[in-house]
C-alpha cells in the first residue's frame, strides 16, 4: 500500500541557452557544406584527365 504522508520535492532546473559565436556558426556551416562537397571535389580532382 502507498504511503500517504510523502512529501514531493520538485527541483526546477532552469535551462540556460548558450549564445554561439560567429566563428562557431561558420565552422558548423563549413562542416555541413563539406558533407556533399568533399566527394564532389574528390571526383573532380582525382579523375584522370588524360583519357578525355
Amino acid at each position: 500500500m502507498a504511503d500517504l504522508n510523502v512529501q514531493r520535492t520538485t527541483t526546477h532546473t532552469e535551462v540556460v541557452e548558450e549564445e554561439y559565436e560567429n566563428w562557431e556558426i561558420a565552422l558548423w556551416l563549413l562542416g555541413i557544406l563539406a558533407i556533399p562537397g568533399v566527394p564532389i571535389l574528390m571526383v573532380v580532382f582525382l579523375t584522370p584527365w588524360s583519357g578525355l
